[in-house]
């Protein structure tokens, strides 16, 4: 009788070994996907098309705005022709050298009036210039914001993924290891 238990017993050791073994082949297969894991993951990431800001590339199209002097060349011809005209007038009929003082004088003031138009297109030119670009810049850096936005986003949700796969793999290979500690535990009653 005692032979046929030693058969028995060697039988049992035999199958736990064999299933042991099994086991052991399993969590060595699944250890090895968690590199798979991390490869396809890397992969994905690669793949992706780059954050952008949309407004890198703005510029301020308030820059490099013109003033229409043509008008006031005009202006000032006019004056010019009206004055002359004018002067000639004045030397037909004899006035004297007061009305032509007061003429070059009138002539000036209208002048001056040309040059305040002047001025004033220019200051406003410069404002809208100063306004675009203090856009342009608000612009850029809410692009840039967005660009970061989504660039975390992603980072985030690329690593939450990662670290559930891999924990997953990690559970499995632990549940194989506590499975293949259960069976050598089992050996040991024999």
């Amino acid at each position: 009788m005692g032979s046929g238990g030693d058969n028995a017993s060697e039988t049992l050791q035999k199958a736990q070994e064999a299933e042991r073994a099994k086991v052991a082949a399993l969590r060595d297969s699944m250890a090895n996907k968690v590199a798979d894991k991390e490869a396809a993951l890397q992969a994905v990431k690669d793949a992706r098309k780059a954050a952008f800001n949309p407004y890198e590339n703005l510029s301020n199209e308030f820059a490099n705005l013109g003033v229409a002097t043509q008008a006031a060349e005009f202006q000032a011809e006019e004056t010019d022709i009206a004055l002359a005209n004018t002067l000639d007038a004045m030397q037909a009929s004899g006035a004297g050298a007061g009305g032509a003082t007061a003429l070059a004088q009138a002539a000036l003031k209208s002048k001056r009036g040309i040059s305040a138009n002047i001025q004033q297109q220019e200051k406003a030119n410069q404002d809208k210039a100063a306004q675009g670009a203090a856009n342009v810049a608000k612009a850029k850096a809410e692009g840039e914001k967005y660009k970061f936005s989504i660039e975390e986003q992603r980072n985030v949700a690329d690593l939450n993924r990662a670290s559930k796969e891999l924990d997953n793999q990690n559970a499995r290979v632990d549940a194989a290891n506590a499975a293949l500690l259960e069976i050598d535990l089992g050996n040991t009653d024999l």
